[in-house]
């Protein structure tokens, strides 16, 4: 934590909601890889962790995906996992489609009971309305992201905007 001192204990218990979708392309335009059992550790030592959820959709043809997911589970993550819908187009192109967003919104809905502040990793806008429905329900709400990826509506509503290059030395593969 060097370029942000963070003091996670004011935030109380805290559930991290991984939009895994978002995240590839912020960590892709930065250019490392997040290694989420690190993700974990981190929080586990210096946040009082309820929970991690992680939103994935995946091509069940994909043994790499589906060991990262195994191990993911294995290690306690609450996994939401959708398998890519593959839309023909008319021109014979394909287009493919595994958007987790609502799921995520349900969880942070239906957990408001168990944490205090959610930690949001992703920087899309439609997330706007659930982090203002969960401050008036009494919750923080901590969006991280990065340029590019990052709504403005998002920095504006959530507690505390955090960059993901804050967390490079914490979270890199």
């Amino acid at each position: 934590m060097k370029n942000h001192p963070i003091n996670w204990s004011e935030y109380g218990r805290i559930a991290v909601f991984v939009d895994v979708a978002n995240v590839i392309y912020c960590l892709r335009d930065l250019g490392w890889r997040i290694d989420y059992k690190k993700l974990q550790q981190y929080f586990k030592k210096n946040s009082k962790l309820v929970d991690i959820y992680f939103y994935y959709s995946t091509d069940k043809e994909n043994k790499g995906q589906a060991n990262l997911l195994e191990m993911l589970a294995r290690k306690g993550f609450k996994m939401i996992v959708k398998e890519v819908k593959v839309i023909r187009q008319k021109d014979g192109s394909s287009l493919y489609k595994g958007n987790c967003d609502v799921e995520l919104t349900i969880d942070m809905i239906d957990n408001l009971a168990t944490y205090d502040t959610a930690i949001l990793l992703s920087g899309d806008s439609d997330f706007t309305a659930l982090i203002k429905y969960l401050q008036k329900h009494g919750k923080k709400v901590v969006a991280i992201s990065t340029r590019n990826h990052i709504a403005r509506e998002i920095i504006e509503a959530s507690d505390q905007f955090m960059w993901f290059n804050w967390f490079k030395e914490d979270w890199k593969l």
